[in-house]
């Protein structure tokens, strides 16, 4: 039988951390070490067990239900508790092909509501989706929330600084909060391996489809309870539109809930695109300086400006008549011609789901240029029937040439 026995959780100042035992033959999805922790800026003492267990358990719910485990605990947060149910029917909808059960069997059910809650805080990384929320909520004056350890590593000292100083700079701007939470949260599971299990299953990897959500969301429980904060943002990275499964989904995030505090899965509502422009809007009418963070491949914290996400954000932005220089994303005009040739090609290798993400976007670029008016490097984005573009027969010239260049990096090294 599968399970894990939560052995201890401690809260000592400003550092969290748990203790835990996996039996069963789903040990192998978890590093040997049995410890997770956190460690916040601001003080967290004075939280009780039962909301400090809150952010580990999040980050196994998923693994939980999907591998019919035991959690066994002494305590937990009676509402959190009740929530459960709720929140695995959400990944029960989203992947009606997967069997989740498992259970969490705690000694205690702890009554931890709070009847003065009355701050805001939103999960903020840098990118289009969270500057769309902050802008969206800006009159709450939210607590910005950044997780070091979901894209960038503990190893990646100097991009953390940078992402870091970034986001301390938008929170002076703003005169709001800034929470960093350094935390353990994608170093105790493999992950590669139960992405390779859940590839199987679904199509999707561990991360993006099955922890990202609760797993993040998890983490402001015991700073929720200690700061009074009454409701917590995050932002949505897909629409309803989008028809693709991720985990931070409004049909998991907004069930769940811990002692008086309400999560809102928040712009679900907005394409990509009119996200961007939004934003564009807010800067222009507000004189407000935005540099956007969202590239997730580049070492220290910047944007790489080669990646797909770094393309799609740019695309964006000069479809709703803005420069992306002034958002955060440096290249000159020779190398946007190699951008939009390489971009090109990743094009031909994307997942349709994404395509609904282009095709907004493409309407966009139509509705406010003319085709002449658009830099030549362009142009054919402008003019492309994009579904035709998804074709076998599309696809195969630079299948052949992405397979020829891979050749060819094997084998040069032969010739030194």
């Amino acid at each position: 039988m599968n399970s894990i026995i939560i052995e201890d959780v401690t809260v000592d100042d400003r550092r969290l951390e748990c203790i835990y035992k996996v039996s069963g033959d789903w040990k192998r999805y978890f590093k040997e070490n049995g410890t997770f922790f956190i460690e916040y800026e601001k003080e967290i003492d004075g939280v009780p067990k039962s909301i400090a267990v809150i952010p580990f358990l999040c980050n196994i719910l998923p693994l939980v239900w999907m591998f019919d485990a035991e959690v066994m605990i002494d305590e937990i947060d009676k509402e959190f508790f009740e929530c459960l149910e709720d929140v695995k029917q959400g990944y029960i909808n989203m992947y009606p092909g997967v069997s989740f059960k498992g259970r969490v069997t705690p000694k205690k059910l702890m009554d931890n509501r709070q009847e003065d809650l009355d701050k805001t805080a939103v999960f903020f990384s840098g990118g289009v989706d969270a500057y769309h929320t902050l802008i969206s909520h800006i009159e709450e004056k939210p607590i910005l929330v950044t997780l070091w350890g979901a894209d960038i590593t503990f190893e990646d000292q100097a991009g953390w600084n940078l992402v870091d100083q970034h986001i301390r700079r938008i929170a002076d701007q703003n005169k709001i909060d800034y929470a960093p939470m350094k935390t353990a949260f994608r170093r105790f599971l493999e992950e590669g391996a139960l992405s390779d299990h859940v590839f199987k299953l679904t199509e999707d990897n561990w991360w993006y489809g099955y922890q990202h959500g609760i797993g993040i969301i998890g983490h402001i429980a015991p700073f929720a309870y200690r700061y009074k904060i009454k409701t917590v943002y995050i932002a949505s990275s897909l629409t309803k539109e989008d028809n693709t499964t991720c985990a931070s989904d409004p049909t998991i995030d907004n069930f769940v809930k811990f002692f008086g505090c309400q999560i809102i899965h928040d712009g679900y509502e907005f394409s990509r695109p009119e996200k961007t422009n939004r934003i564009s809007e807010y800067a222009e009418r507000t004189q407000t300086q935005v540099q956007l963070r969202v590239c997730w491949e580049s070492e220290g914290g910047s944007n790489c400006c080669h990646c797909e996400k770094c393309y799609r954000t740019i695309l964006c932005l000069i479809a709703g008549k803005s420069d992306p220089r002034d958002y955060g994303f440096h290249y000159t005009d020779d190398e946007f011609a190699g951008m939009m040739k390489d971009f090109k090609m990743k094009l031909h290798f994307l997942d349709k789901t994404y395509f609904v993400v282009y095709q907004s976007m493409q309407k966009m670029m139509r509705k406010n240029y003319k085709v002449n008016q658009l830099d030549q490097n362009l142009r054919w984005f402008y003019r492309a029937d994009l579904l035709k573009e998804q074709s076998f027969m599309k696809r195969l010239p630079y299948r052949l040439i992405r397979k020829g260049r891979n050749i060819c990096k094997k084998v040069m090294p032969l010739f030194h």
